[in-house]
């Protein structure tokens, strides 16, 4: 693999995820590891519609970034590196961007409205990882791309996603961020097939 080949946007938002969120942990817990909550992240880019209404359009990109919990944040990089060696690519470096930066956002977004305040925060990665995974179902289904390493890969990003949402949720139902997320990556992979945007497989 040359270096045209290589997922550039991947790489690059994979070592933006894990600089910043550790460092932020550190910044927080004085480890990079240390529990932190959630409230502790509004200085750092976590968001509500507040923060949005008052312009401060950086927190939509900072907060996919982010974490609570590390261990979740190295999962999370780890799905993004998995499905941008796969998908980038194929989709464009812009449009896989535009997937994880738009569909990431609305989906972070959304999520602000289902938790009471002050723990409302949109922050994480994981809305982003399901929009590029379900980009990933459309073009496994309509194209049947790289069909069996594909599989595996959205097996392994989606359905731990959800699972956590069955088990963890106060309600035992999947967020509502990561339907919205997943539905709109399902939309753009779709559109994007449909314009052609997509390049031939390799």
């Amino acid at each position: 693999m040359n270096l045209k080949q290589l997922p550039i946007i991947t790489m690059v938002l994979a070592l933006a995820t894990i600089t910043t969120s550790l460092a932020v942990n550190y910044s927080i817990s004085g480890t990079l590891i240390g529990k932190i909550r959630v409230i502790d992240l509004e200085p750092y880019g976590g968001f509500t519609i507040e923060h949005i209404m008052n312009f401060e359009l950086w927190r939509l990109l900072v907060s996919q970034l982010i974490h609570t919990k590390q261990i979740h944040m190295f999962y999370n990089v780890l799905s993004l590196f998995a499905l941008g060696f796969l998908l980038e690519r194929k989709l464009g470096s812009i449009n896989f961007f535009l997937i994880w930066f738009l569909a990431g956002s609305v989906g972070t977004f959304v999520s602000t409205f289902t938790v009471p305040a002050p723990w409302n925060l949109g922050t994480g990665g994981s809305q982003a990882i399901l929009a590029l995974a379900a980009s990933g179902l459309i073009l496994h289904k309509l194209e049947n791309y790289k069909r069996h390493i594909l599989a595996m890969v959205l097996i392994l990003t989606i359905v731990p996603a959800f699972l956590l949402d069955l088990i963890y949720a106060s309600n035992h139902l999947p967020k509502l961020g990561h339907i919205a997320s997943f539905v709109l990556g399902l939309i753009l992979g779709f559109v994007l097939l449909r314009r052609g945007s997509v390049t031939a497989s390799y």
